[in-house]
């Protein structure tokens, strides 16, 4: 004969106290149905996904375009410039700089004085962007008649004030 011993052990839940169960029900109701944050994310989420599945023949993420056509859109090829236009932090753009310098699509330096440094497409990335835009003009336009793109300037540009450090 054979014994079988299990020991389960059941964590009892804790709960808010009962009479402040439903105030804290309303309070998150009414912070989901009304936090700016949530709604940008929920946009962002769905138009990332909207025109990573039209990027997808570039080979190219939206960010890793975006970042490159405000390469290829300014004279100034200073990672802090570069930082500054695409409201991207320097250790996350450092970051995603060598994603695409690790695929030949860009190049970083730093300059004789160590210490501004500088990022340029190479000539695979002038060639590959090239390849993208059209892709994206035309993702743009299907986008443009569903949605007012126009909205997403307009929040990017009102929410400037909102920069920690500015």
């Amino acid at each position: 004969m054979q014994l079988l011993y299990m020991h389960v052990s059941m964590k009892k839940v804790r709960q808010p106290p009962r009479d402040r169960r439903g105030e804290l029900r309303e309070a998150a109701a009414f912070a989901a149905a009304e936090c700016a944050g949530s709604f940008v994310r929920l946009a962002a989420r769905r138009v990332g996904a909207f025109l990573e599945n039209r990027l997808i023949p570039t080979g190219l993420t939206p960010a890793q375009f975006s970042l490159m056509a405000h390469m290829a859109a300014s004279q100034d090829d200073s990672l802090g410039a570069l930082a500054k236009r695409t409201g991207l932090d320097p250790s996350t753009l450092t970051r995603n700089l060598q994603v695409l310098a690790r695929q030949g699509l860009v190049e970083i330096a730093i300059q004789d004085d160590s210490r501004r440094k500088l990022a340029w497409l190479t000539e695979v990335g002038v060639r590959r962007l090239a390849f993208a835009l059209p892709v994206w003009r035309e993702a743009h336009a299907e986008i443009s008649a569903l949605i007012d793109v126009g909205l997403a300037r307009s929040l990017a540009e009102s929410t400037a004030i909102l920069e920690i450090g500015a």
